[in-house]
């Protein structure tokens, strides 16, 4: 294997099936198969038996959530004479890769007979659930069910259905990681597949030319540009039951943008003030500005600023009426959107970073991908999809790395801060204006829709009504708009939170979707199996949804406990629309 695997190890997947008692914590079942070859299965019933399995194999193995089944491989090391150091390992230590926020990426291990095995997180390699992955890549494998809580003691030998869930959650895994390393991406995550194959296809020194390595002062300031993606419930519409509606996705959002928008490059230059025709007329067309302000959105307008930082706003809030100055950063693009929304009064300007713009930049490596995802089927076109929306946010990778580091402390895993730690950036300012063009087209779509609008989120958009649209609408040109599906009634209740009655879409020949009608549910942390059964009179009783499951760690490695989901109680909105003119 080449970019990321060495040919001489061994490619391997592996699943934990555990107790959910947190006085009995401890492995009951383990499996592995073989990457590139998926009728192998070799499982045991403790996690000793799964160390000794390990102990004289040199290979690559990944579990599909590695933060849970990692941190049961840990305890055993931290309690068997395995020492954590920093890097290279040497017999009887181990190294883990874990970001600032806990997230698992990789832990090395040098076993005492010298061989090695690194553990990867393929959700990092596949970010969707092992049932999500089966359908997506037409495998002929579907996840099954156990009775997770079911009560097995010490020796617990598993029956015929069990064993077949475990294989199958493996050998999902399996081929569908094959599928991947076949296709030549082996780097730790899909972003870095993506940043890897850009890199070749530009060739390097292209690349250092296009996207130097700026300073870290200059990264941090034009960092503070850098947003996600526009989500937004309308409060004309939200928190109450409204009639019909559509729904309409872009086409591949952000590549999308990388193809047609004039995007950054080069070293940027830095002037003192305001934005000057002078500089942007001799080759430089965006620029990142700081500027301190006040501001007041239109009479008919869609708010689109958000606020991180100050105590007296909320962060997750698009503010209408900013009357203390702030200072914010932003890219041009986000400038003159917010011109357009809101009435601005600027108190300073506060310095301006220039950008030299062109187009093009991505349109090989968007090519390639678009007719691999136009033209196939199953895994190649589920990693063309990855390939073309995991690109971009590489560019903005925070250069603050500071990991976590395991220790054992009150008989239990715990994850303390280490040492602060750097690395060199990307280019920031390309995920800056990436996600600001984005924005602008959302939002630019909501406002030309105004007196239809009720809720947004990222790509799409949820209108009142099934009239036609003042939009470019086709099922796959990249950036046109997608008619997704029509619905009875909705209920927005916030951003990231809603329930729609879908009509019968298997019967109408213009819309993507093709479900045979009913409720959908989409509320950020609530489970899948939850949100199926969520009604809109829910949202009136605050109704109580099991299976919302938190980790715990305990003795032995980690339990999942059912913390419940509540939906928030929601009140008929007193909301008379007088500052938004004619509902």
């Amino acid at each position: 294997m080449s970019n990321g695997l060495a040919k001489s190890k061994a490619l391997l997947v592996g699943d934990f099936e555990t107790t959910t008692d947190p006085h009995d914590c401890r492995v009951w079942l383990w499996a592995v198969t073989d990457v590139m070859d998926s009728d192998v299965f070799d499982w045991g019933t403790d996690i000793d038996s799964f160390i000794k399995y390990l102990f004289d194999k040199h290979c690559y193995m990944w579990f599909h959530n590695l933060a849970f089944d990692g941190s049961f491989i840990i305890d055993w090391l931290l309690r068997n004479g395995y020492e954590w150091v920093k890097e290279s390992p040497r017999p009887n230590q181990f190294t883990t890769l874990i970001s600032a926020m806990g997230k698992f990426y990789s832990i090395d291990i040098h076993w005492q007979k010298g061989c090695r095995t690194e553990m990867r997180d393929s959700i990092k390699k596949l970010p969707m659930a092992v049932s999500a992955v089966a359908k997506a890549f037409n495998l002929e494998e579907a996840k099954g069910t156990i009775d997770y809580a079911k009560h097995r003691a010490v020796g617990y030998m598993p029956d015929e259905n069990e064993l077949e869930y475990v294989r199958t959650d493996v050998v999902i895994v399996a081929k569908a990681l094959k599928n991947q390393i076949i296709a030549g991406l082996t780097a730790l995550t899909v972003g870095s597949d993506a940043l890897r194959e850009y890199k070749t296809i530009m060739g390097k020194m292209t690349f250092e030319r296009l996207f130097p390595i700026l300073p870290k002062e200059a990264d941090m300031d034009i960092r503070k540009s850098y947003r996600g993606g526009f989500t937004y419930a309308d409060p004309r519409y939200s928190k109450r039951k409204v009639s019909e509606g559509s729904v309409y996705d872009v086409n591949s959002l952000y590549p999308a943008v990388m193809y047609n928008e004039v995007l950054p490059y080069g070293e940027p230059m830095w002037f003192n003030g305001p934005p000057r025709n002078d500089i942007i007329e001799q080759g430089y067309p965006l620029y990142i500005l700081s500027v301190t302000m006040t501001a007041k959105l239109r009479e008919h307008k869609i708010p689109c600023i958000q606020i991180k930082g100050y105590n007296i706003f909320s962060a997750t809030e698009y503010q209408r009426h900013i009357q203390e100055p702030v200072t914010l950063v932003c890219t041009s693009v986000d400038w003159e959107l917010w011109n357009d929304q809101y009435d601005i009064t600027v108190h300073s300007y506060n310095g301006t970073w220039y950008f030299m713009g062109q187009t093009g930049m991505f349109n090989s490596y968007i090519d390639k991908w678009s007719a691999i995802k136009a033209n196939a089927e199953g895994g190649m076109r589920v990693i063309a999809k990855l390939q073309l929306n995991s690109l971009y946010g590489k560019f903005a990778t925070n250069p603050n790395v500071t990991p976590k580091i395991p220790i054992l402390e009150h008989d239990r895993v715990r994850l303390v801060m280490g040492d602060d730690e750097e690395r060199e950036p990307v280019y920031t300012a390309m995920g800056a204006f990436i996600t600001a063009y984005a924005r602008e087209i959302t939002i630019r779509a909501a406002q030309s829709h105004y007196f239809r609008f009720a809720y947004a989120d990222t790509d799409s958009l949820h209108l009142i009504g099934t009239d036609p649209v003042k939009l470019e609408v086709h099922s796959s040109n990249l950036g046109a708009w997608k008619h997704e599906y029509n619905f009875i009634e909705g209920f927005f209740m916030r951003a990231k939170g809603y329930t729609e009655n879908h009509e019968n879409c298997s019967n109408n020949p213009n819309t993507s979707c093709k479900c045979k009608g009913g409720l959908e549910t989409h509320i950020a942390g609530l489970p899948k199996g939850a949100a199926d059964q969520v009604t809109f009179d829910d949202y009136k009783t605050g109704r109580v949804f099991g299976g919302k499951l938190s980790p715990k760690r305990v003795p032995g490695g980690i339990i999942l406990e059912d913390v419940g989901f509540t939906l928030v109680k929601v009140e008929e909105p007193d909301f008379d629309g007088s500052d938004y003119g004619e509902i």
